[in-house]
């Protein structure tokens, strides 16, 4: 077994080989590394203009995830609960990571109300991941430090699997 760091939300993959994603965040392989060659960016100062764009994304990944929580806790089937359950964990894994790159705690999930069938949940997750993608695509365009660029391209390419996923099960 070796370990394995991810470079976007810095958790460690023990393993017998490179994994294709961070099972953590949903990052794309090529972002974990080797232990020994991580790269430690705790403590890095943000520009006033980044860290705007990572407050608001914070904000965004916190909604998404108590939406996925209040989903899974009103899914309709055992394979919708485990999706939405996934989903929220990930996007909770992805507040965790906006909040240490501006050194603040991650704010309460406060759980919305949802109804609807499961498919109409889909709808709307797609929307919402369709959302953010637009969102973390321009925010990397803008923010000031390659490695809050680097985080933003990541999430949106997470996020763009998201959309996936809620297409095929709506």
């Amino acid at each position: 077994m070796r370990p394995f760091r991810c470079q976007i939300c810095g958790e460690t993959y023990m393993g017998s080989s490179h994994p294709d994603r961070c099972p953590f965040c949903g990052a794309a392989g090529q972002n974990l590394k080797a232990a020994a060659e991580w790269i430690d960016y705790d403590g890095l100062s943000v520009s006033a203009k980044s860290k705007e764009l990572i407050e608001k994304a914070l904000g965004l990944e916190i909604e998404n995830a108590a939406f996925y929580k209040a989903c899974a806790n009103a899914a309709e089937t055992q394979i919708t609960v485990s999706i939405f359950k996934r989903l929220g964990k990930q996007e909770l894994e992805h507040a965790e990571v906006f909040a240490d790159l501006i050194g603040v705690e991650e704010p309460e999930l406060i759980l919305p109300e949802v109804s609807g069938s499961d498919e109409e949940k889909f709808v709307k997750a797609h929307h919402m991941e369709q959302e953010a993608i637009k969102f973390y695509l321009q925010a990397a365009k803008e923010a000031v430090e390659p490695r809050v660029q680097e985080v933003f391209r990541a999430i949106s390419e997470i996020e763009s699997e998201h959309m996936i996923v809620s297409n095929m099960y709506k």
